[in-house]
């Protein structure tokens, strides 16, 4: 089991913070991301962002019901970190 972080996100003028993990998988690796108890996973794509990946036992819903700007924001924290 990974150590959990804080990650802090700018977000309409306000440091959000959020509980997080990294999730090393193989080769490649997740940011599990708590967003007000919904856990949201961002991996990265070919171009070197992070994108939010459904999870199997994920409803998708769950994730319709966060702010696109958010998980916009979030992504962007986590891209910052790893500069």
């Amino acid at each position: 089991m990974t150590e959990e972080f804080t990650i802090t996100v700018p977000y309409k003028g306000d440091d959000l913070a959020f509980t997080a993990r990294l999730l090393l998988q193989g080769y490649s690796h997740q940011f599990e991301v708590d967003i007000n108890g919904v856990l949201v996973h961002f991996e990265p794509d070919d171009s070197g962002s992070y994108r939010v990946l459904k999870m199997p036992w994920q409803e998708e819903k769950e994730l319709l019901q966060i702010d696109k700007a958010l998980l916009a924001a979030i992504s962007s924290s986590i891209e910052a970190i790893l500069a």
